[in-house]
Parts: structure tokens; C-alpha cells; sequence
């Protein structure tokens, strides 16, 4: 395939890509934002974690908590590195801090918990959806000027 194929081929698919990741990247603002406002906070306890290094890396944590009014719940969080560092070793494989904190909108317990200070989120797909979005319109736009 030429490489100018590539590229446009390249600039399509950020053209299709980009709103779809712009509207989760927005989504995710807007549940981040109810649950400042909205979510109730209690105590967790992490009962285990997993983890790999190096390409695809992900950390996660077990950890069990008690929503207000409910029955105990155990959830599976993915957290960043450096709040799993935070809370375990990766050298010996135990955690060192089991005390967390939960954040959850009383509407939808296992749907929107995360970890306060620890989960990943995708607010970033926003900026880059619209990133991708645009770089492929000008991408396209350049490429078709040239040929004219």
C-alpha cells in the first residue's frame, strides 16, 4: 500500500474515531462530576490485587465495601501505578495498605464506584477524540490541496 494511501486511510479513521471518543471522554467527565457532587463516601478494604508490567500493563485492586443502606459489595478496580504502588509492593506481592476509600452515587452502587485518588478514568478521550477528529480534517484537507 502506497504511504500516501496509508495516511489517508490514517486521516479516515481519526475522522470516524475522533467523536466517538470525544462522546466517552465526555460521558466519563459528566459521571466524575455527579459523583463529586452527588456520591457518597465510605471505607473499603483491599483483599487482593493484580498487575502486569511492561507492555499492556494494568494494576487492580480487590476490594470489598459496604454502601450506606446495602448489602457488603466486592468490586474489581483498576487503579494507576502509582496509587497501587501506594497501597502495595509489587516485589513481594502483598499489600502494604489495605485501607481505601469508595466513592459511589447511591443510584448505581457498582456502576459508578471508584476508588477516591486511585481509579483510572477516561476524561482524557475527550481532548483526544477532538485531537484525532481534527488532525484527520486537516490531514485529508492538506492532502487533497497537494493534488490539486
Amino acid at each position: 500500500m502506497e504511504t500516501s494511501t496509508k495516511i489517508k486511510l490514517f486521516a479516515i479513521i481519526a475522522i470516524l474515531a475522533g467523536p466517538f471518543v470525544t462522546y466517552y471522554g465526555h460521558q466519563e467527565k459528566e459521571r466524575l462530576t455527579k459523583l463529586e457532587k452527588e456520591g457518597v463516601t465510605v471505607d473499603g478494604f483491599i483483599e487482593g490485587g493484580n498487575w502486569k508490567t511492561g507492555k499492556g500493563s494494568y494494576h487492580q485492586f480487590d476490594v470489598s465495601y459496604t454502601p450506606q443502606n446495602g448489602a457488603p459489595t466486592k468490586q474489581t478496580f483498576k487503579v494507576t501505578s502509582d496509587y497501587f504502588s501506594a497501597h502495595a509492593s509489587e516485589t513481594t506481592k502483598l499489600v502494604t495498605n489495605p485501607d481505601v476509600k469508595v466513592r459511589y452515587l447511591p443510584s448505581d452502587v457498582q456502576g459508578s464506584a471508584i476508588l477516591v485518588g486511585g481509579s483510572t478514568d477516561f476524561t482524557a478521550g475527550f481532548n483526544l477524540g477532538i485531537g484525532a477528529f481534527v488532525g484527520g480534517l486537516l490531514t485529508l484537507g492538506i492532502m487533497t490541496m497537494r493534488k490539486s
